[in-house]
């Protein structure tokens, strides 16, 4: 298994739920929802990664972890809740519900003002943030969460600032059960290439497109290969060898082309020269 923080210190920051904060009235005769195996996380995590190269949908990661997490629905805000709604991405939601949202109900979530403050890569419940008993009063639960049959849900906390800052949600109804210590390392486990493919993402779109001839002169032919041995997940012992060069000299190529393209890392500069066709995948 993957090695999961604890939601109570890593995943959570040290945030510690204020009684009667983290409990919510769960059905009994409702098994909860058996751990994920490694296979399934390292499944997602591939998604995710495909989906900030632009490769896969972040839909089809959402409904992965919507699945994976026994939940009823999801939303993935990429660029906070007052971005364009195109920007969000939402599964198993009724599509009556998010035009509403989007232009008044998030203003009057009783999570939000407290969500802004918590340190990325937070994992959390509402109910941790806001008492079960001041949530449910709330305009927001009645008219908004209530109509939606939604009860619960599990809050993964990115980077950004106000309204800006990116957020996922997975909703479970009232009828199921209580959010589980399991779920929420889960979440903290993934969380963190959540956000980098994120930032991979925001990256490549930042980048003015290049076209095809451009791109080939970018990089040499070397640096080129020395990728494509990377993304095929090669060491860089074994690129030399392929390639009859030394190992020194297949990281310096490697190094190159990362300032080329102006990468922050080996692995960012592949997800670009992969989306940008320089390197077949």
């Amino acid at each position: 298994m993957l090695d999961c923080p604890d939601p109570s210190a890593a995943a959570l920051h040290g945030m510690t739920a204020a009684p009667g904060r983290s409990r919510l009235r769960a059905e009994p005769r409702i098994p909860p929802s058996s751990p994920p195996g490694e296979d399934e996380l390292l499944r997602l995590i591939g998604q995710a990664y495909d989906a900030g190269i632009g490769d896969d949908a972040w839909e089809t990661v959402l409904t992965s972890l919507r699945d994976l997490l026994g939940a009823e629905s999801g939303a993935l805000f990429a660029a906070g809740y007052e971005a364009p709604a195109e920007r969000s991405v939402h599964v198993g939601c009724d599509p009556a519900f998010i035009p509403p949202y989007n232009d008044h109900y998030h203003r009057l979530s009783p999570t939000l003002p407290v969500m802004s403050r918590l340190p990325a890569g937070s994992v959390c419940t509402n109910h941790m943030l806001v008492p079960e008993a001041v949530y449910t009063r709330t305009e927001f639960y009645h008219d908004h969460i209530r109509p939606q049959g939604k009860y619960s849900n599990l809050i993964w906390v990115g980077d950004g600032d106000g309204a800006g800052r990116k957020f996922l949600c997975l909703w479970r109804q009232r009828w199921q059960p209580a959010w589980e210590a399991t779920a929420l390392r889960v979440l903290g486990a993934i969380g963190p290439h959540l956000a980098r493919a994120l930032q991979i993402e925001q990256c490549l779109t930042a980048r003015s497109p290049r076209s095809p001839a451009a791109a080939a002169e970018l990089l040499a032919p070397q640096e080129r290969a020395c990728l494509a041995g990377v993304a095929r997940g090669a060491s860089s012992k074994l690129i030399a060898r392929q390639l009859g060069l030394s190992m020194h000299t297949v990281n310096a190529y490697l190094a190159t082309a990362r300032r080329k393209l102006k990468a922050a890392s080996r692995s960012e500069a592949v997800a670009m020269a992969l989306s940008s066709g320089l390197i077949d995948g």
